[in-house]
């Protein structure tokens, strides 16, 4: 048996409760087997114990929407001119594990990432996160999947078990072959593409992608196969035709309506917004680096996201965090936190970030709370988010990373 005892810290235990200060955690073989108050401990006579005195300890942080595969900040791969697979395959590995550094411990791919790396992180050949892969997206032709230029016939072609492009579909019958291929390579939900995209050379923002009819064909597969969908919707009759084809997760929402946020709380769906890709992609826009056709589309999801966040807060909407960055060496995941912190408070931040994902994913049971009986799962912080959310948008303030129980960084 494995002992670990992380002592004095101030706990915010992901359930939403006031922080408890000269509180300490035990963890066996994985698990959290007590949390107490330092005096009532104890200290064990085998094991370890990490003094974390002045230090705020958290549920690990999740991350709905990330895109360990798209290296490329308009793409699946850089477009410098000495592009292969063997960087490809570098550049998503370093994705994987700058992401665990900075305190995110179970994430959520939302397409791109063949589950191949999911598995090898999960046999630890790989330092990373706990990996939730969706394999390829699906998008109807002319979708925000199809990254085509207007006359190039030839889409990119996955590479099984290295990459895993976007699949263009048209019609029920082929949305259902396509997500039967996606959970039969070992996809843990199956995404779609539903609506006009930002960084899409063809498509409007406002296009909406997919009927009912197709998106009910994944739907259905996924359920048979205990699983789910989640769909790319930035507009409010994108978000409404992904409630009414049964999709568990909305992707962005970045121009919702009153009535769209109530019809998101009454399919029992959750949303996850994605503000720090925004500002990303803004800076980036200002540096001249974002194509002309996506511009003005960034204007307005920039402006509307965080009123729309509002608005889905105001309605009850399960929010649930993703940061949607993309490129080689994605770091500042916490930021997002920060950002969302702005318009819906710390400690609502926090949770979207870790017992409402762990919902989402289905993992309420085993991660998101410090609680007796959850997988350790478990950071250490330097500072108090809930006075300075901004400190878990700088990694080095990240002094102590615990997955299923194992001290994966400690910089104490």
């Amino acid at each position: 048996m494995t002992t670990l005892i992380l002592h004095n810290a101030t706990l915010i235990d992901g359930t939403g409760a006031d922080p408890r200060p000269r509180t300490s955690v035990l963890v066996e073989d994985g698990i959290i087997q007590r949390v107490a108050s330092m005096e009532n401990m104890g200290r064990p006579s085998e094991g370890r114990v990490i003094d974390l005195s002045g230090m705020t300890l958290m549920p690990g942080l999740t991350d709905a929407h990330v895109h360990f595969g798209a290296v490329g900040v308009n793409g699946l791969t850089d477009s410098s001119a000495d592009d292969n697979l063997t960087t490809y395959v570098i550049s998503v590995i370093e994705n994987i594990e700058l992401a665990l550094q900075e305190g995110f411990t179970t994430v959520r791919d939302a397409g791109g990432l063949d589950a191949a790396f999911a598995r090898a992180t999960g046999q630890g050949l790989i330092k990373g996160p706990r990996i939730l892969p969706s394999g390829s997206h699906l998008s109807q032709t002319g979708g925000h999947g199809d990254r085509r230029s207007r006359y190039d016939e030839e889409p990119i072609r996955s590479v099984p078990g290295i990459l895993a492009a976007p699949v263009l579909v048209d019609g029920p019958e082929a949305v259902r072959a396509a997500a039967r291929q996606q959970l039969r390579l070992g996809a843990s939900q199956v995404k779609l593409m539903a609506s006009g995209g930002v960084m899409s050379p063809i498509d409007a923002l406002e296009s909406v992608q997919f009927t009912v009819g197709e998106m009910q064909a994944a739907v259905c597969e996924a359920d048979m196969a205990g699983k789910y969908v989640l769909a790319h919707c930035h507009t409010s009759p994108s978000v409404k035709n992904a409630l009414a084809a049964g999709v568990r997760s909305i992707e962005h929402g970045s121009i919702l309506d009153e009535e769209t946020a109530k019809g998101i709380v009454e399919h029992g769906a959750f949303m996850v917004p994605t503000l720090l890709v925004m500002d990303v992609l803004a800076k980036s826009a200002e540096a001249g680096d974002i194509p002309h056709y996506a511009q003005m589309k960034l204007r307005q999801v920039h402006t509307q996201m965080p009123v729309s966040v509002d608005l889905a807060a105001q309605a009850g909407v399960a929010l649930g965090s993703g940061t949607d960055i993309l490129g080689a060496r994605q770091s500042g995941r916490g930021a997002e936190l920060s950002l969302k912190a702005r318009v819906i408070g710390p400690m609502n931040a926090i949770l979207s970030a870790t017992s409402t994902n762990a919902r989402l994913f289905r993992m309420e049971d085993r991660i998101g709370r410090v609680e007796e009986g959850m997988e350790a799962d478990l950071i250490g912080i330097a500072g108090d988010p809930l006075g300075d959310i901004n400190v878990l948008a700088d990694d080095g303030n990240v002094r102590l990373v615990v997955k299923g129980g194992q001290v994966v960084k400690e910089t104490i």
